[in-house]
């Protein structure tokens, strides 16, 4: 086969490993479903108001999902749970016992929502397949707990269900349908890691003022290694300045002058 040949044919080759390698890289991101999952604008241990956003995807090819059930944590409740109204879904709670009750500043709290449901008027406004559709609740005091389980099932127009109620044990394997989790992180996180190298301080003793942290500047110019790099390089811009003036008056003067050269006299005539 000719030059010319091989190239072609290598070039075709590397073009299709190309593309299969790209195909690869998409099937590989891709999730292998969409889940009802769950997120908060303060997911703060104890916070006392947030608001949930469940996220409702519909993996159905044909129907639509015209029912959200959500259930509400009963080892670790919440006092207050108010579902934000929806345009073209009903909204309905189911009242619960907490057992233990809930003990707050102003009382012991034994009862409060459990559950909330939100059903699609018509079919119409239902999540249609390959949409997806938000419902927000603002609740709160979040309870003092690493995270929170939301249970919920998903009905479709056909009378299919998802039941996304399966508990999340390992966020890195999670089962095929888990319960929406949501993660709470400790209120004083931020105040203990706002002052990392505080404890390598140390601690000041009865009357005496604990000494001043040197800090550690290796690796970054000092302010005296700045001034002479400033100067150094005010002084490379004015000597580069003036070479430039010296060599332009040079130039401009061998321009204009005259040719020094002697002729020698012209004797034919004599």
């Amino acid at each position: 086969m000719s030059r010319p040949g091989l190239i072609a044919r290598a070039s075709r080759r590397a073009g299709l490993i190309t593309v299969a390698s790209a195909a690869a890289v998409l099937l590989v991101a891709l999730p292998a479903s969409a889940h009802v999952t769950v997120s908060a604008d303060d997911a703060t241990r104890g916070a006392a108001d947030a608001i949930l956003t469940f996220r409702v995807p519909n993996e159905e090819d044909t129907a639509v999902t015209t029912k959200i059930d959500i259930k509400f944590p009963a080892k670790n409740p919440i006092a207050s749970v108010k579902p934000a109204p929806k345009q073209g879904w009903t909204v309905a709670t189911k009242t619960v016992t907490f057992n233990p009750p809930i003990k707050t500043d102003d009382g012991t709290i034994t009862q409060g929502v459990g559950e909330v449901t939100y059903t699609a008027t018509s079919t119409a406004n239902g999540i249609p397949p390959g949409d997806f559709d938000s419902f927000q609740i603002l609740v709160g005091p979040l309870p003092d707990a690493a995270s929170v389980a939301f249970p919920t099932v998903q009905t479709y127009s056909d009378g299919k269900t998802a039941a996304w109620v399966q508990p999340v044990t390992d966020p890195g394997n999670p089962p095929d349908a888990p319960a929406p989790l949501l993660t709470l992180a400790a209120g004083g996180d931020a105040q203990a890691s706002a002052s990392p190298s505080s404890a390598a301080t140390p601690a000041a003793t009865a009357g005496t003022a604990a000494p001043a942290a040197t800090p550690d500047l290796s690796g970054y110019a000092t302010a005296s290694d700045a001034s002479t790099a400033r100067t150094l390089g005010i002084l490379g811009i004015v000597v580069g300045v003036v070479g430039l003036a010296v060599g332009g008056i040079a130039l401009a003067r061998s321009r204009r002058a005259p040719s020094t050269a002697v002729r020698e006299p012209d004797l034919t005539h004599r």
